[in-house]
């Protein structure tokens, strides 16, 4: 993986400093894929005012179950395409996020359900849901496992870092909301030059979030791949290890039982009896499996591919 700072945690004011440097490097591109989603959304409603409480409860619901979770999960996958080394365009990008967009907006439901429950009912369970579950978009949105799957892949990422989480996305919220609130204050939407102003700066806030967003899930990432490292370096392991966003080993060298335990390299492998986690070979004078880590979802294809195909030639 290239070396462009996705490698290393970062902090609040980084991510947000990466954020703008973002936007910097591809200033239309954020802006008209957040656009591409609001822009219509907006004429809609606009069209549809006056129109009944009914139709206003429908639009409020597409803008809660699609619009946001679309706008989410195009961006993740231009940052993703930027940590990869690569360029993000418009329509490829668009378009890996039309197809994220059911899981998505599941897990958008799912979670927003939950934490409006926690809220109502005892305020600071509601709180922590809201932390726990802060990139349940984007690690629906990239590693495509399902939605229950990504609920917890978001708790295990954000756990023991609520203050990190909190920090960015508030600072974010502010960023982005703030010259849209003092807009709205000001001007309201009574003309044409200000409804447009305002969903400009619609735009743009929402685009902010939702960058700022998708560089704190890859920050998780590497944390929790660095958390892996230390304590697999605490059980014993001695050898450089990668986080596991960038597990080098190719396919067919992640099956354990490709050796004997007296040859067996050391390294990460694939648990067979539970392939969604990896465990760490070689630790110690003797060696033995220690460390677990969640196995990453192109290794994991692979291994279904793999084992699919032993199970046919059989």
């Amino acid at each position: 993986m290239v070396d462009n700072g996705f490698g290393t945690p970062r902090s609040v004011w980084e991510l947000l400093g990466a954020t703008f440097e973002l936007y910097r490097r591809y200033p239309l591109l954020f802006l008209v894929l957040a656009a591409g989603v609001i822009v219509p959304y907006q004429l809609i409603v606009l069209a549809a005012t006056g129109s009944g409480a009914g139709v206003g409860a429908l639009l409020a619901f597409l803008d809660w179950a699609l619009v946001g979770p679309l706008v989410s999960a195009v961006h993740v996958h231009a940052v993703d395409e930027v940590r990869l080394g690569g360029a993000p365009r418009l329509g490829p990008t668009f378009a890996k996020g039309l197809r994220a967009l059911p899981l998505v907006a599941f897990v958008t439901v799912v979670s927003t359900l939950g934490i409006g429950v926690g809220l109502l009912l005892f305020l600071v369970p509601g709180v922590i849901l809201a932390l726990r579950w802060a990139v349940v978009s984007q690690a629906a949105a990239i590693e495509r496992e399902g939605g229950f799957a990504a609920l917890a892949r978001s708790a295990d990422l954000t756990g023991d870092r609520y203050g990190h989480v909190f920090g960015l996305l508030a600072t974010a919220f502010l960023i982005g909301t703030g010259p849209l609130f003092a807009f709205d204050l000001l001007h309201g939407h009574d003309s044409a030059w200000s409804f447009l102003a305002g969903l400009a700066l619609q735009v743009f806030s929402v685009s902010i979030s939702a960058l700022a967003t998708a560089l704190l899930y890859f920050d998780l990432r590497v944390r929790a791949g660095a958390a892996t490292v230390a304590a697999a370096v605490r059980e014993g392991a001695k050898s450089v290890i990668e986080v596991p966003d960038s597990l080098p080993s190719p396919p067919d060298t992640t099956d354990p039982r490709d050796y004997a335990d007296a040859d067996r390299p050391r390294g990460w492998y694939i648990d067979p009896e539970a392939p969604k986690r990896m465990r760490y070979w070689g630790a110690g004078g003797k060696p033995q499996w220690t460390g677990r880590l969640r196995t990453p979802f192109k290794l994991r294809r692979a291994w279904r591919e793999k084992v699919g195909a032993a199970e046919s030639e059989a």
